[in-house]
C-alpha cells in the first residue's frame, strides 16, 4: 500500500485550492458587509477600512491553506497565494466594473493582503501536520 505526501504535488494542486478557498473567503465576509451596510450596522465610512480587512483575512486563509499543501518553500507558496487573490479581485474590479485605479489604494492594499499572507502562512506551516498512518509500523 502506498502512503499519501504532498512531495512532489504540481502547482495547480497547491494554489488552486487555496487561491479558491481565499476567494470565497472574501467574497462571503464582503456580502456579510454589505448586508451590515445595507442594515445600517456598518456607516459607508467603514466599507474601505472593512474591505481592506476582509481582503487580508482572505489571503490569509489563502495562504494558510497553501501553507498546509506545500510540501516545501510553505512561505513562498503563501505569498503567492495571497498575490494571487489579490490579483483576481483587483483585475474583478477593473476589467469588468470598469473602476478606475487609484495607486496608493491599491499599494496600501497589495500590502495588507502580503503582509496577511505571511502570517497566514507563518500559521499554517506552524500548525501540527495530523499524522494520519500512526497505526502502520515501519
Amino acid at each position: 500500500m502506498m502512503r499519501k505526501t504532498n512531495e512532489g504535488q504540481s502547482p495547480v494542486g497547491i494554489l488552486l485550492p487555496s487561491v479558491l478557498a481565499g476567494l470565497l473567503g472574501t467574497l462571503l465576509l464582503m456580502l456579510l458587509g454589505a448586508v451590515l451596510v445595507h442594515r445600517g450596522t456598518l456607516a459607508e465610512g467603514a466599507i474601505a477600512p472593512c474591505a481592506l480587512v476582509f481582503l487580508a483575512l482572505g489571503s490569509a486563509l489563502a495562504a494558510l491553506v497553501a501553507a498546509k499543501r506545500a510540501g516545501e518553500n510553505q512561505f513562498y507558496w503563501s505569498l503567492g497565494a495571497g498575490f494571487a487573490v489579490f490579483l483576481i479581485l483587483l483585475i474583478v474590479a477593473v476589467l469588468p466594473l470598469g473602476q478606475s485605479i487609484h495607486f496608493v489604494r491599491t499599494v496600501i492594499s497589495l500590502l495588507c493582503s502580503l503582509i496577511a499572507s505571511a502570517l497566514g502562512g507563518y500559521a499554517g506551516a506552524n500548525m501540527r501536520k495530523k499524522k494520519r498512518y500512526s497505526h502502520i509500523k515501519k
